[in-house]
């Protein structure tokens, strides 16, 4: 018999404390190896969704489906112990009065071959220094890279990651970003991450799922995700623009009173004459002195790497507009900045 899915949710309704959290939830894992991040703000239901597929909370309704198997249903309950799950926690998971390696080694599976080596492990993770340590005497970023390790080296069907990397110094994320990546790629270890942070999603995620008023509103690439949000409600989760009202003139443009004739592809059709909302991305107009298109800068944000001008139209909306740092002509707030002309956008997307 062909597997279908490598691991599937089927209209499945999450519940924590007695309240619905998630409602009729459905999402297809298709490959061994796959990683999806699911992407909502605080208190939405994404660590009920681990805490539920991992076998710590019942389901409400529907199905949780691993390599064919019904591992939760309305009245099936798989034990935790029986799922080849494994969970790593936001907060400190370890066992307090073990030392770190204990608490690593905890994780290896007793029977069948080992694809994990505990050495390279820690080691990749930068925390082979602290192995004969005990919990309290590490930081909280160690400690969460250990209770990582840990989950790894149990080598689960299905890895659960809340938070994985939320006590991890900034300048240290990246890296760890990269390399968490490459050991679950390389070993095809099937992941689902939550997290708040988009950019971390948009990296580590084969799909990412987006949730909001206890549903999953864009189940899509990251790619999709970022250029071709498919409602308004993940525009302004992502807060990445502004929507400006503007009048479909052809299959291939549309006209916004201040800014003028917008060329480019539609993500999705409209019919001519139409009045739409199009969104505004910082990267979709480029700075221009020459041109007669100006608006006053009001705000100014310097990213390393680039600028973000925030500029005023006339009829008061902000539209943001991102610069290389080393654009020659910096501009000071309340100064004139040019837009260039025509505008053309690639992805076109309107609501």
């Amino acid at each position: 018999m062909m597997m279908n899915n490598f691991f599937e949710i089927k209209n499945a309704t999450f519940k924590a404390g007695g309240k619905d959290k998630i409602k009729n939830l459905s999402i297809e894992i298709k490959n061994e190896g796959d990683i999806v991040c699911l992407l909502g703000p605080s208190g939405i239901g994404k660590t009920t969704i681990l805490r539920t597929i991992a076998g710590l909370e019942k389901l409400e309704n529907g199905e949780i489906i691993l390599k064919d198997k019904i591992i939760s249903s309305t009245n099936l309950h798989l034990e935790p112990e029986k799922r080849k799950i494994a969970l790593s926690f936001q907060e400190n998971s370890l066992f307090p009065h073990h030392s770190i390696y204990k608490n690593i080694i905890l994780g290896i599976p007793k029977s069948g071959p080992k694809k994990i080596n505990v050495e390279e492990i820690t080691k990749f993770l930068n925390i082979d220094h602290v192995l004969d340590k005990y919990p309290h005497q590490i930081s909280a970023g160690e400690a969460q890279r250990a209770s990582l390790a840990r989950s790894l080296c149990a080598e689960p069907n299905l890895l659960l990651l809340d938070e994985p990397l939320s006590n991890i110094d900034q300048n240290f994320k990246e890296e760890i970003q990269t390399k968490l990546k490459k050991i679950i790629k390389d070993l095809k270890i099937t992941t689902i991450i939550v997290t708040h942070d988009s950019y971390e999603a948009f990296y580590l995620a084969d799909t990412c799922g987006i949730l909001l008023d206890q549903k999953l509103k864009q189940f899509d690439t990251p790619y999709n995700v970022y250029h071709i949000p498919n409602s308004i409600e993940v525009v302004k989760f992502l807060n990445r623009g502004v929507l400006v009202p503007a009048k479909v003139t052809s299959p291939k443009s549309l006209e916004n009173e201040e800014l003028g004739t917008i060329t480019g592809n539609f993500s999705k059709p409209f019919e001519i004459g139409s009045t739409v909302k199009l969104l505004l991305q910082p990267e979709d107009l480029h700075h221009d002195d020459k041109s007669n298109l100006k608006f006053d800068v009001v705000d100014k944000k310097f990213r390393g790497t680039n600028f973000i001008y925030s500029l005023k139209t006339d009829k008061n909306f902000i539209l943001p507009v991102f610069v290389h740092s080393h654009h020659v002509h910096q501009h000071e707030i309340n100064e004139k900045f040019g837009i260039k002309r025509p505008i053309h956008i690639e992805h076109l997307v309107c609501f």
